[in-house]
């Protein structure tokens, strides 16, 4: 997965709207976030995770806890993320459950969380809409769930040793999910299927061979 394009709006730290175009990086470009504390570093990772999975990468905040606190009432939370996934491109739109303002009359109403992935190599054609949906389009695009992805793809600060600490079991199967080492797994069960079958034809062809050599002698 590489990040393409990022919008944000009322979201962590950023009470207004703020983009990155990691794109404009080039295509081999290896780039690094850096900034003062607070400034929003961790918060740009949040959102990639947040339009990606709907949750934060820390999964200690729920979507609705990453609303900026200086955001003005008027102001909508949502997450707008571009990415691809070797020559194909997508876009996820993601915003949480929150209050915004009547669009009529006084006072704030309840937005349940919305999200739609989009095809962005066919003019932005929809490929899933709703929350559930892109969940299960976003982890059949990308091959991994939100933990996979906080493990592996983006670990939060600190995280990292957790993943090398871990136990071999829970490591294995991990990596097993990501790199889609099932069909290893099958070839090596068909090779030991074979492997029984061949010992036992050769059993049954030495066991012949005495046989024969026992009526001879």
């Amino acid at each position: 997965m590489r990040p393409l394009h990022l919008e944000v709006s009322a979201f962590g730290p950023f009470a207004g709207a703020e983009s990155v175009d990691f794109e404009s990086l080039g295509p081999e470009a290896l780039f690094l976030i850096h900034g003062a504390t607070g400034s929003g570093k961790s918060t740009l990772l949040d959102a990639m995770c947040f339009a990606l999975y709907g949750q934060s990468l820390g999964g200690d905040r729920t979507g609705e806890q990453l609303r900026s606190d200086h955001a003005d009432p008027a102001e909508f939370t949502q997450v707008q993320f571009d990415f691809s996934v070797g020559s194909r491109r997508y876009r996820v739109k993601r915003s949480p459950e929150q209050e915004r303002l009547k669009k009529s009359g006084k006072g704030t109403t309840r937005v349940g969380p919305k999200a739609t992935l989009l095809d962005a190599d066919a003019e932005f054609a929809p490929l899933a809409e709703g929350k559930k949906k892109v969940d299960t389009a976003i982890a059949k695009v990308l091959g991994f769930a939100c933990d996979d992805f906080r493990q592996v793809v983006m670990l939060p600060q600190g995280r990292f040793r957790e993943l090398l600490s871990a136990g071999s079991k829970e490591r294995q199967k991990v990596l097993a999910r990501i790199f889609h080492t099932e069909r290893f797994k099958d070839l090596i069960e068909r090779l030991k299927k074979a492997h029984k079958e061949l010992e036992a034809q050769a059993g049954q062809g030495q066991a012949l061979v005495e046989q024969l050599l026992g009526a001879w002698m």
